[in-house]
């Protein structure tokens, strides 16, 4: 994905505004009339808190009528509207939004970025102002919200993309891939230029992985905010959306090889705000469905799995189809050593890519089949637990992955 190149009206509306302290940019298309009054009003209740900050609200748009044009002004608020890149796929289109938007806050010279989802469901005073106080107030490089989800929310998620980029960056980030963050001046100009697609990916934006990479020495936070987003990928097949998160970060796996393969562990990351502890558990999944596809995966795949597969683990599913419902359990280690062996597949090319995520799935939903059934008894705490337990089982289980990672040929247990 080449970067976004602003026409000529942005590139002097930039010139004109100079710098900026704070750049708040919406990560999609959204309506200015609906934007621009939540802004003003969201500086009025921050109040004395910004008095002295200077504020740029930038979206890929076009700037609503009989509205003040971008100054040089000691005003609080400036509007910065920015051609919205070509249409790409979903999270890819997200992520050319919010490189854009990484970009003109780097060319501000802005002392922080807050990136923010197109639904809005975050342009909010508390949201923005914890946030921005990761920032300017803890030092940090890079913050990333936690959501308050129930137990059964985003299990790719909490199964995949949560524990793997933990164990690959030694970062202990809850959602690695998310709609909002906020980020220093350092940082900006980085991630702006992060193009993955240009070497081969999919062009999704990982946040995380470029400050673990690229700024090692910056600070990650993390911050509690109340903010519940609309479900992005309604109306799209299961297989579709696991295979383009997990594929991306299978990319950057790829690409990162270098640094993840020093990393042993992982260190906690600063939290602050509210954490919403009496979280309810959310509405009752049926794990049979998952276990069905499961079943059917282990009967109509096992030639493919033979291929990205070692014959323990394959031994493992098998034995894992024959159980009755009641029985089935998947263990951490199991499900930590497959994912590590798609990410090596995907590396090898050994099939297509787009077969090997197909392949994935059905491995996948007899793991959130397992961890449903597990967690049905537990309150939110203690499924929060549970899952801090699997992430370090993926920990413990990266000695495995380098063994396979670097002699993929000798070492196939």
């Amino acid at each position: 994905m080449a970067a976004v190149e602003l026409t000529e009206e942005t590139k002097q509306q930039v010139e004109r505004i100079g710098s900026a302290d704070v750049v708040v940019g919406i990560a999609g298309a959204v309506s200015p009339e609906e934007l621009v009054p939540r802004a003003e009003r969201i500086l009025q209740e921050m109040g004395s808190a910004v008095s002295s900050l200077r504020f740029v609200f930038a979206w890929p748009g076009r700037m609503p009528e009989n509205s003040r044009p971008a100054s040089a002004e000691n005003a609080p608020l400036t509007l910065l509207p920015f051609p919205p890149p070509p249409p790409a796929e979903f999270w890819a289109g997200v992520s050319a939004n919010q490189r854009a938007v990484l970009g003109l806050a780097a060319s501000l010279n802005a002392r922080v970025c807050i990136v923010l989802g197109s639904d809005l469901a975050a342009l909010d005073a508390r949201a923005i102002q914890l946030l921005a106080y990761g920032i300017l107030e803890r030092q940090c490089g890079l913050v990333m919200p936690i959501y308050p989800t129930a137990k059964y929310d985003g299990l790719i998620n909490s199964g995949v993309l949560a524990p793997l980029s933990r164990a690959l960056y030694g970062r202990r980030v809850r959602f690695p891939l998310v709609f909002d963050f906020a980020v220093s001046g350092a940082l900006c100009a980085s991630l702006s230029r992060d193009t993955p697609a240009e070497r081969g990916g999919n062009g999704l934006l990982w946040p995380v992985t470029v400050a673990s990479t690229q700024h090692a020495q910056l600070a990650v936070g993390q911050v509690h905010i109340d903010v519940h987003h609309k479900p992005a990928t309604a109306g799209l097949e299961l297989s579709a959306v696991l295979g383009q998160l997990a594929g991306s970060l299978f990319q950057e796996m790829d690409l990162c090889a270098s640094h993840w393969q020093r990393v042993r562990g992982s260190l906690p990351t600063p939290i602050w705000g509210s954490g919403g502890e009496d979280l309810p558990d959310g509405q009752p999944v049926d794990p049979q469905p998952m276990l069905d596809t499961f079943q059917l995966g282990s009967r109509n795949l096992d030639e493919v799995w033979r291929l990205i597969l070692p014959p323990n683990s394959l031994l493992e599913l098998r034995r894992l189809a024959r159980l009755a419902p009641d029985q089935f359990q998947m263990p951490d280690a199991l499900w930590a050593s497959i994912v590590y062996d798609f990410g090596l597949a995907w590396r090898l090319r050994t099939i297509s890519r787009g077969h090997l995520l197909g392949a994935l799935t059905p491995i996948y939903l007899g793991w959130a089949a397992s961890y449903v059934r597990e967690v049905s008894s537990l309150n939110h705490a203690a499924a929060e637990q549970r899952l801090e337990q699997l992430a370090r089982v993926w920990e413990e289980k990266k000695p495995y992955l380098l063994s396979r990672w670097r002699w993929p040929d000798r070492f196939h247990p």
